[in-house]
Parts: C-alpha cells; sequence; structure tokens
C-alpha cells in the first residue's frame, strides 16, 4: 500500500496536479519515508517553501544521506532566496554551497548543474563554468538516458556559452519517455531564472520553447441549439487553437453549445479538463443544459465522464440571479490561472461567441478576464439560434450580494479565567477593532459574539488585506497575562460567496444571512491558531482580484465542522514574507 500511495503521488507529480499529490502524501498514516519526501517536495512545487523546510527538519530527511533528499534542503533554500520580493544573494550562496557540498558527497549530475546555475546567478561565472563542466562529465559517467540527464547537459552547455549545445540537448530531453509535464514546469522555471542572469535575447528565449509547460484554459461561450452544420467549423477552429495554443489543461463549465463543443475538443486533444459549475448541479443542467435538447444532455454526460475533476463553486440553489453565473466565471478563472502559477505556465480564455455576443454572458466573461491582463483567444461564430430558457424560479424581494466573508474565534476562550476577561476584551478585541477600522469604507458588517468575529467586506482581497493585518496584531497577545499557552492565536477563516442582506429582526441592525455563510463558519473550527484558512473559490477570486500581494498554499482536502463536508483549503499569506 505504500509503494502505491508513493507511485501514485509521483504520477500526480508527472502530470503537474499538485494538489492532488499533495493530498495523496498526506494519505497514508503513519508516512513511509518515501511519501515524507515526496510532502516536502510538493510543498516546494507549491510555492510553500516555509511549511515544506520546517517539515524537512521535522521529518530528518537530511540524514537519509539520499542525493536527493540533500538537495532538497539546497533547493528549498533558492526558493527562499528567490520568494522575499527581492533576491535575497545570501540565500542564494548558501543554496549554491549546500548544492556544491552534496556533489562532492555523491558526485551525481543534479547538484553539482544547480551549483553551477546558483554560481552564475550569483555572478561567479568562473565557480558556475567549473561546476557546469563537472556536471556534464557526471552526466557522461551516470550514462542515462532520462529527462533530467538531457536537461542537465542543457543547461551546463548554456552555462558555458554552447546555445546550439544547448538546443540539441533539449531537442532531446523531451524526446524522452519521462519528459512529463511535472518535470518541463520545474525545468523551465530553472531556465528562466539562469536567463535573468545570463542575459535575455531571442536566441536564448527559443531555446525554452520545446520545454514550456502546456498552457491552461479558461473556456466559456454562447449557448446555443445543436446543428452540425454550425458546430463543424466552429468545432475546426477550437481544435487550431488548442493545437496552437498548446493548451493541455482547462477549466469551465458545460452549458449547452459552446462550453460542450469546446470540452469534447479539448478532450478528444488529450487536455486535462475540469469541470465548474456555478451551483447545485441539477439546478444547472435544468437551465443551462436541458433547454438545448437531449443531444445536449448525452454530450454533457460524456464530458463530464472523462473530466478530471467536477467542482461546484457554491452549493446553493439557482435562485434566479445572472450574478451565480458570473461568480461561477470568475471562480472558473481564478482556478485556471492558480493551476497555471502552479505549472509556472500561462493560463488564457478560449471563448465561442457570434459576432453579437457582447452584451452576453460570455462576452461579459471575455471583458472580465482581459480587465486583468489575460489573454484572450476568441473563435467568432454566425448567428446562434438559442434555445428557449426556462422561466427562472420565483426570486426573493430580500437583497443579494457577493462578499468576502470573514469568521474569527480565540481557541481555549471558554476556559479562560474570569478574571482574565476584561484583559482579553482589551488585548484581543481591542486589537480587532483597532485593525478593522482602517477597512472601514469596505466593510459593509461587524459584530462580535464572545470571542467570535463575523465581517462581511466589499471584496476578497479587501478581507485578505483584513485578515492578514489581524493576523499580525493578533500575534502580538500577551498571552502570559490572559493564562494561555505562548503562541496562541486566533483562529481567521475566510470565503467568497453570495448572501442576503436585510435587518435583522431582533436589533433592528442590517445583517448578512446564507449559505455561504454558514460554509464559512464550518470552517474557522478547523483553521490552526495565528493561521488564515481560505476556501478554494476565496483562492481563485483573489488569484483575479489581488495580483501579486497575495498567496494561498494549498493545505488539503480538510473535513469542516459538524459534518459539513470535506472542502480543499488553502492558507493565506502575503506574498512576499512566510
Amino acid at each position: 500500500m505504500p509503494d502505491d500511495s508513493a507511485n501514485s503521488v509521483r504520477a500526480a507529480l508527472a502530470r503537474g496536479d499538485l494538489l492532488a499529490a499533495y493530498d495523496g502524501a498526506r494519505a497514508h498514516t503513519p508516512p513511509t519515508p518515501d511519501l515524507k519526501y515526496l510532502e516536502v517536495l510538493t510543498l516546494a512545487r507549491l510555492g510553500d517553501t516555509a511549511r515544506a523546510l520546517r517539515l524537512y527538519g521535522e521529518y530528518g530527511l537530511e540524514a537519509t544521506g539520499d542525493v536527493d533528499a540533500l538537495s532538497l534542503k539546497a533547493r528549498l533554500l533558492k526558493d527562499q532566496a528567490f520568494s522575499a520580493g527581492t533576491l535575497d544573494r545570501g540565500k542564494l550562496s548558501e543554496a549554491c554551497r549546500l548544492y556544491a557540498s552534496v556533489f562532492r558527497r555523491t558526485r551525481s549530475s543534479y547538484p553539482a548543474i544547480n551549483a553551477a546555475a546558483l554560481a552564475q546567478m550569483a555572478a561567479r561565472p568562473r565557480l558556475a563554468a567549473r561546476l557546469a563542466r563537472a556536471a556534464t562529465h557526471a552526466v557522461a559517467a551516470e550514462g542515462r538516458e532520462d529527462y533530467f540527464s538531457h536537461a542537465t547537459l542543457a543547461e551546463g552547455r548554456m552555462i558555458l556559452g554552447d546555445l546550439a549545445g544547448a538546443r540539441t540537448a533539449l531537442d532531446q530531453a523531451i524526446c524522452a519517455p519521462d519528459a512529463d509535464v511535472g518535470a518541463r514546469s520545474t525545468t523551465y522555471l530553472q531556465f528562466q531564472r539562469l536567463i535573468s542572469a545570463i542575459g535575455a535575447s531571442a536566441e536564448i528565449e527559443a531555446l525554452l520553447e520545446p520545454i514550456r509547460p502546456p498552457r491552461v484554459a479558461m473556456f466559456c461561450g454562447n449557448i446555443f441549439v445543436a446543428d452540425p452544420q454550425v458546430e463543424a467549423p466552429l468545432a475546426e477552429a477550437v481544435r487550431a487553437a488548442i493545437a496552437d495554443e498548446q493548451i493541455g489543461f482547462a477549466y469551465g463549465a458545460l452549458a449547452a453549445g459552446s462550453d460542450i463543443l469546446i470540452a469534447e475538443q479539448l478532450i478528444a486533444a488529450g487536455a486535462e479538463v475540469h469541470v465548474v459549475l456555478p451551483f447545485a448541479e441539477a439546478d444547472f443542467l435544468e437551465q443551462s443544459v436541458a433547454p438545448g435538447g437531449d443531444e445536449w444532455l448525452r454530450r454533457y454526460a460524456f464530458c463530464r465522464s472523462h473530466a478530471a475533476s467536477v467542482t461546484v463553486a457554491s452549493n446553493m440553489s439557482y435562485v434566479g440571479e445572472m450574478g451565480q453565473f458570473a461568480y461561477g466565471s470568475k471562480v472558473t478563472m481564478g482556478m485556471a490561472r492558480l493551476r497555471a502559477r502552479h505549472l509556472n505556465g500561462e493560463a488564457i480564455q478560449l471563448a465561442i461567441v457570434e459576432e453579437r455576443g457582447q452584451g452576453t454572458l460570455s462576452g461579459t466573461d471575455i471583458v472580465a478576464w482581459g480587465a486583468t491582463g489575460g489573454r484572450s483567444v476568441v473563435v467568432k461564430g454566425p448567428p446562434f439560434t438559442r434555445p428557449k430558457m426556462p422561466p427562472p424560479p420565483a426570486s426573493s424581494t430580500v437583497a443579494r450580494g457577493t462578499y468576502g466573508l470573514m469568521f474569527t474565534d480565540f481557541p481555549g476562550f471558554t476556559t479562560l479565567d474570569e478574571r482574565v476577561l476584561p484583559i482579553f476584551w482589551e488585548e484581543v478585541m481591542g486589537r480587532a477593532a483597532v485593525t478593522l477600522e482602517r477597512y472601514a469604507d469596505v466593510i459593509r458588517h461587524g459584530s462580535t459574539w464572545g470571542d467570535a468575529l463575523y465581517v462581511v467586506f466589499d471584496s476578497a482581497a479587501a478581507a485578505a488585506a483584513a485578515a492578514l493585518d489581524l493576523s499580525d496584531q493578533f500575534s502580538k497577545v500577551n498571552c502570559q497575562a490572559l493564562g494561555v499557552p505562548d503562541g496562541t492565536a486566533m483562529r481567521i477563516a475566510l470565503h467568497y460567496g453570495a448572501t442576503y442582506s436585510a435587518r435583522d429582526p431582533l436589533t433592528g441592525r442590517p445583517t448578512y444571512y446564507g449559505t455561504e455563510v454558514s460554509r464559512t463558519a464550518r470552517i474557522e473550527p478547523v483553521t490552526p491558531g495565528g493561521s488564515v484558512y481560505v476556501t478554494e473559490p476565496f483562492a481563485a477570486v483573489l488569484e483575479m482580484e489581488g495580483g501579486p500581494r497575495f498567496l494561498c498554499s494549498y493545505v488539503g482536502r480538510t473535513a469542516l465542522a459538524k459534518g459539513y463536508g470535506v472542502y480543499p483549503l488553502y492558507r493565506l499569506k502575503r506574498a512576499t514574507g512566510e
């Protein structure tokens, strides 16, 4: 069983599915040494360097003496050097020395070429050249013909100024049987960093084309009635776009018409398709698939059965609001961008719209994608015949909106001595009040009860910024004065979703309630003290709203409180700090 688990994790890493790899690495209890190494490696590829370093030490991976485990520590130090916003040359040199030490100990080409690359980045060209020559000699001695052996030769030749030799080696690398997406992704990032040290040129940039990771597409489009004559040229254009853009992964819904047509072509091309539905599946089928007729229902079932995953952005029912579709699109866009970031690749949008499609929901999706810097590949169609859409369900007159939602709680509050409660009120709730005052213009609602906070923000980005500021302030709480263990800190949970807003019948004050509020409340109890945990929809929307300021690090599929279900959760942090 452990061997099977490790092989499953390796397979997920090979296809670039870092979330599945991480879940798989943590699934076996107790973890084997192999799974411990794979868990830390996956965290490194996810960019969660601080947690990876901590586990590396806790698991005692260095003591194994294995070249991969020894090199992993140097890789984490290298990642630290690049994660601080500006290049940390001290960490870079430390990583270089450690890689060189591992090479002297093991005579393996892998640590040698990494030490050479870091020496080049640290502006030590003579050391870089000496190590690059050592790495290429080591490859010859090892006698392997795998992807990383050829990639090592390419990197060494680039450092030595032999661009033609580097191109030949990369061409050979991409033809190796193990030239998988995960391997290409890590090599691509390494070469990008190396190029920044050597100096970019058109010739050097062209070297990377063979190993560029497949692109990730967010797909969308207009609904229309099935018509082979209309569909044939659209399908041909989509096939060409998939090939030209080298799309390997895609995220989208499966509405009748464009969505399903695009998904069919992606599946036929061997791309990995992830379905993201905006709300409950039965309602989505009724509103967006069934009106097109039985053929679209059959094709929906085919695409769904071939999907790598199916995500429901919100478990709520359809309540007759177009905003629910827009919410689903925004989450889908963010999920595509998160996957592209994990692959060190590019996310694009692939859409089918008719010439007059600017005023449609899909036209709005194209505008939204472009407004956040995304590139769209748009296939234009003739005027489509639209199916007769069902009437929406009777909608409530209660106002609704989509917001950032926050719940917080202080571990051990109920066990505090009565005499320290005034201290708690000042130390904890007082800090919260001062911090949130700075966000008054983006807070729609805020309330407390006991040790808890419930706050509603205009956006995911505002909620993220406030949560991190709160976390910073709560870390300064005087735990000794409260009589709690040092390090005890507030748990903070965030979600992004639609809520009702109305006046509380008891207090007469505005309040916000609904399914997504309940979901947020169930995340807070499973959040570790001092951390900010967020849902996948929040992480996806933040990828669209937050720009480079925030990072969401995957923490795994987690059972929420009170049997609410198992959901993927992320830990929020600032992009330039751990």
